[in-house]
């Protein structure tokens, strides 16, 4: 019965991180015949007093999609909450990189291995990120990002998933951001809600 189980568990975690996979793909995207950009790569970072978390982000111009940010990453807190995390957002308007407030739309795929519960879930949620830039340098802005996994694409012991955050970004340097932030991360378990992340946190970002 425990081998039977832990194929299956197994068999759970392979397929989290196919589909993690499936959402990254475009980060290893060139430019081609089918007319695929590369605009920009970053590197980004932050820890809290509970938790960490680092992605990889590239940039892509889709031709006529326009601009689309790819992100893949893992998040780990004290809990040894080991969660994988894939952004696919496409840029809503034109003149990206002119506009004061910039308007991103997508998904966010969360792959999540729970620690104290001996749990995976799995979900598929939709939201996006508005992000103001301050002044003519457009070197500070604040972002705000909403995500929710509903129930019907929720895998696993977990209902829902729900993802807020707010950071505020400033230049340090010629191709280096630092920011800070507040991220309220909780995924809806019975009996209660499980809070992964509910802190400060500072970071930073490297574009190259």
């Amino acid at each position: 019965m425990k081998l039977c189980k832990r194929r299956w568990l197994e068999s759970r975690r392979v397929a989290v991180w196919a589909a993690l996979l499936a959402v990254a793909g475009p980060l290893t995207a060139q430019q081609g015949d089918n007319g695929v950009t590369t605009i920009d790569h970053a590197v980004e970072l932050y820890l809290s007093e509970d938790a960490l978390q680092a992605q990889y982000v590239r940039t892509l111009d889709l031709g006529d999609f326009g601009p689309t940010e790819v992100r893949a990453g893992f998040f780990y807190n004290e809990d040894r909450d080991l969660i994988g995390i894939g952004d696919l957002l496409a840029s809503v308007g034109d003149d990206v990189n002119v506009r004061r407030l910039e308007v991103r739309v997508g998904t966010r795929v969360y792959g999540a291995f729970l620690a104290l519960e001996d749990q995976d879930i799995f979900g598929i949620g939709l939201g996006g990120e508005a992000q103001y830039f301050f002044g003519s340098s457009r070197s500070t802005s604040v972002t705000l990002a909403l995500f929710y996994s509903p129930d019907i694409v929720t895998f696993g012991a977990a209902d829902n998933v729900k993802d807020v955050s707010l950071r505020i970004m400033t230049r340090l340097g010629n191709g280096t951001d630092v920011f800070v932030g507040y991220r309220g991360f909780e995924i809806d378990l019975q009996p209660e809600d499980r809070e992964v992340d509910d802190n400060l946190h500072v970071g930073f970002r490297r574009s190259f």
